[in-house]
C-alpha cells in the first residue's frame, strides 16, 4: 500500500488530475480515506479527497493498479456548521503505521469491553489539528472513535456512539 504522501505525489503527475485541477482552481486537499478490517489491515489504497470551496462539493481520486480514476463530485458529509479544512501533508509527522500502533495500544484501555468489527481511517485536518481519525463499529453496535494527532501522536479525542439508542 502507498502512503498518503506517495499517492499525493503520484496524483500530482497524473494528466487526469491536472485537467481536473484547471477547472477546480478553488479546490484543496482535504483528506485521505481507507476502509479497515477488524484485523487493522487497509482494505484498499487511500482515496484522496479534494474540497471545492466554490460549490461545496468533494471530489475523490482513487488509485487503481493502472492509475487513478475520479469519482463524481458529491456533497460533503459533515455537520452544517462544520468547516472543511485544508490538509497540508508537510505538517503530517506521524505516518499511518505509527498512528495504528498508538490506536492498538490505546483502544483496549479506552474501550475495555468492546470487540471491534470493520471500520475506516481518515487523515484530515479537523478543528485546526492534523489527525488520524480511526472509527470502528463494535460487536455491540457502537461506533468507537479515536482521533490521534498526526503531528505529535497524542490522542486528541475519543467518542463512543451507541447506534441502537440513535
Amino acid at each position: 500500500m502507498k502512503s498518503p504522501q506517495e499517492l499525493y505525489s503520484a496524483l500530482l503527475q497524473e494528466e487526469l488530475f491536472k485537467q481536473w485541477k484547471q477547472d477546480h482552481n478553488d479546490s484543496f486537499l482535504s483528506h485521505f480515506f481507507s476502509p479497515l478490517g477488524s484485523d487493522f489491515v487497509l482494505n484498499s489504497e487511500f482515496e484522496t479527497g479534494f474540497y471545492d470551496s466554490k460549490d461545496g462539493k468533494m471530489t475523490v481520486f482513487v488509485y487503481l493498479t493502472d492509475g487513478f480514476v475520479i469519482k463524481p463530485a458529491d456533497d460533503v458529509f459533515k455537520k452544517e456548521d462544520a468547516v472543511v479544512e485544508e490538509l497540508k501533508l508537510g505538517d503530517v509527522k506521524i505516518n499511518f503505521d505509527q498512528a495504528l500502533e498508538i490506536f492498538k495500544e490505546e483502544f483496549p484501555q479506552r474501550f475495555p469491553s468492546e470487540q471491534i468489527g470493520d471500520g475506516f481511517v481518515i487523515l484530515q485536518k479537523y478543528n485546526g489539528k492534523n489527525l488520524w481519525n480511526f472509527t470502528f463499529i463494535s460487536k455491540r453496535l457502537r461506533f468507537l472513535n479515536l482521533k490521534i494527532s498526526a503531528v505529535d501522536a497524542k490522542v486528541e479525542d475519543q467518542q463512543e456512539i451507541d447506534l441502537v439508542s440513535k
